[in-house]
């Protein structure tokens, strides 16, 4: 249920075994374009995700991520536009001094991704490839190889923990955290919680009213393509509707497995 309340808006979905998350948001009024309703949608991705794990320790299924477990985040990370509009937008929020310093380590990087001949390619698949799947991890091979810590990774903890894209909100292990090192062997040992929707693969594909091509950018260019960001279309609507119409998209087409969002039309 989405039912609007005044300036609030109560949403309940209700997931398998009778197991319910409801979380009360206060989305912008008017019309809206989804990056405006992220951080809301964030905050129930946490309640979906945590309602989730507790249903699975049931079968000893245990997260090992922890504050300090930072292996993953020298993996290469793809955003949604949406995602990497709402970073660019955060970080030009910040004090100068903050602000140069993330500035500085995403110019490191795109420096070393050039010297390593890696950049090209990491814009060219993600524009015009991204549908080839074995470019894409050979690409994130070549990424992990280079041990580039993400620029905002601070004393091996995330600094916008709230605002961390869906890719990283997803990414969960129940094996030793020692494991991830080795993810892209062939006979790795770790072991990826299996969620009940991709909700990452979903952003990048719905533009706040409809689906879209597939749409995604590597965290490490986003202040290369900054501008460009702004020019792409996006719909607007009410913050309600457009929160109905995404979690229906979620529901309808990227179910994993086992989970099921009961979503009415907003109220009120």
């Amino acid at each position: 249920n989405i039912v609007k309340n005044s300036y609030n808006t109560d949403v309940l979905l209700e997931i398998e075994n009778d197991i319910y998350v409801n979380r009360v948001i206060t989305p912008p009024e008017g019309q809206v374009s989804f990056v405006d309703i992220l951080p809301e949608i964030y905050e129930l991705h946490t309640d979906v995700i945590s309602a989730t794990l507790n249903s699975k320790r049931g079968n000893n299924i245990i997260v090992k991520c922890s504050k300090g477990c930072d292996t993953c985040c020298r993996q290469l990370i793809t955003i949604s536009i949406h995602e990497a509009l709402l970073l660019t937008y955060l970080v030009n929020q910040l004090n100068f001094a903050e602000k140069s310093r993330i500035k500085e380590s995403f110019d490191r990087i795109i420096s070393q991704l050039e010297q390593k001949k890696i950049l090209k390619d990491l814009i060219d698949y993600h524009i015009n490839s991204f549908e080839d799947k074995k470019a894409i991890v050979d690409l994130q091979k070549k990424y992990w190889d280079l041990q580039l810590s993400c620029p905002f990774l601070v004393d091996n903890s995330c600094s916008i923990y709230p605002y961390r894209p869906f890719i990283c909100r997803e990414y969960l292990v129940s094996s030793a955290p020692e494991k991830c090192y080795e993810i892209f062997k062939n006979d790795h040992l770790t072991q990826r919680i299996h969620l009940t929707h991709d909700f990452a693969s979903a952003t990048a594909s719905f533009d706040g009213v409809e689906a879209i091509k597939t749409r995604g950018v590597p965290l490490p260019i986003i202040f290369l393509v900054e501008g460009l960001l702004t020019y792409f279309p996006r719909s607007k609507t009410t913050a309600d509707r457009m929160l109905y119409l995404y979690l229906n998209y979620v529901d309808n087409y990227f179910k994993i497995g086992g989970f099921n969002l009961q979503v009415q039309h907003p109220q009120g």
